[in-house]
């Protein structure tokens, strides 16, 4: 993101992606706005006019929703504009430092409002040009559900954050007795002559319990695919397109211990073209993972995490 089986991760609890944000510098906060990232299940955008006095609540309300869920990613100072059917990222002035709204600001409200403490959240300044700055939230999935300043709890659905049943609240609150399982997509720096390339998939044990066995159901578009090369893939429709779908169980002692991690042979799954799939980096792999005393955990990861600068292709070169 090795070619040992196991390996122990420095961070626990945060996906390797979010946890890259706690360095991210102003060119990254180019790259997102100039790219026109949209908003998914662990990222974000709002505006500088959030971080206001009379808005506390609803700051705390934010957080813990993605303490309570996946975990994720807050910028402030990134603002969604309506152009007709689209939208547009823009990003905004920033935050002078000396000014009343700054880093220790918001920490102090996040501390202050949300009960427990989320243990690992980090503020990340990014400086901007002008020397001015946004503010980065990185909130790591938590252990226990986290109370926001109204004394309610939330959770991210549908891209925001709604209130949580009390069953919900039970089931966040009993986290530690569960398995916990993240998975981790990349691809290989080259592709193939050819320009075919196999997913790489590595699951992470962000939770506190062994986990003895644990199956993967990945669905990938079809456009990217290698022509005829569909494994037996199931054909379903996500969101208008068509995906096939694919599962793996794990092997007999594939165990993952806490705090490591597992790579799956991605035999099960076809071969895809990588010009294909730098054209369709928008689209998204939808992925669900199933483990013993636990239910089903499900996301989608957009390919544009995926690829990042990797995948070149010999014409490239």
């Amino acid at each position: 993101m090795i070619k040992i089986v196991f390996i122990r991760e420095s961070i626990r609890g945060i996906p390797m992606y979010i946890d890259r944000a706690r360095s991210w510098t102003y060119k990254d906060i180019e790259k997102i706005v100039s790219s026109n990232t949209t908003e998914y299940k662990n990222l974000e955008f709002k505006s500088l006019g959030a971080l206001v006095p009379e808005a506390k609540d609803e700051i705390s309300k934010d957080v813990s929703s993605f303490a309570n869920s996946a975990g994720g990613i807050i910028i402030y100072g990134i603002k969604e504009v309506k152009e007709g059917p689209t939208i547009r990222l823009e990003l905004e002035e920033g935050l002078d430092p000396n000014g009343p709204i700054n880093k220790e600001w918001l920490e102090n409200i996040i501390v202050s409002r949300i009960s427990p403490r989320i243990e690992g959240l980090y503020i990340n300044p990014v400086k901007l040009p002008n020397e001015k700055y946004i503010l980065v939230v990185v909130i790591p999935q938590s252990t226990t559900a986290h109370m926001a300043g109204n004394n309610r709890y939330y959770k991210r659905h549908n891209f925001k954050s709604e209130p949580m049943e009390d069953y919900e609240v039970r089931d966040v609150m009993n986290r530690l007795d569960k398995p916990r399982l993240f998975p981790i997509f990349t691809t290989p720096k080259q592709a193939e002559k050819d320009g075919i390339y196999k997913l790489q998939i590595v699951i992470r044990n962000i939770g506190e319990t062994f986990v003895r066995h644990f199956a993967v159901r990945l669905c990938i578009p079809e456009v990217i695919i290698r022509p005829g090369d569909f494994r037996g893939g199931r054909k379903i429709q996500l969101d208008g397109l068509w995906y096939r779908e694919f599962i793996k169980q794990s092997n007999p002692n594939q165990y993952i211990f806490p705090g490591f991690r597992t790579f799956l042979d991605p035999k099960f799954l076809p071969s895809l073209d990588a010009q294909a799939t730098k054209n369709n980096q928008h689209l998204f792999l939808y992925w669900t993972l199933y483990t013993d005393k636990s239910g089903p955990q499900d996301g989608r990861t957009p390919f544009e995490v995926i690829i990042r600068n990797r995948l070149n292709m010999d014409s490239e070169n």
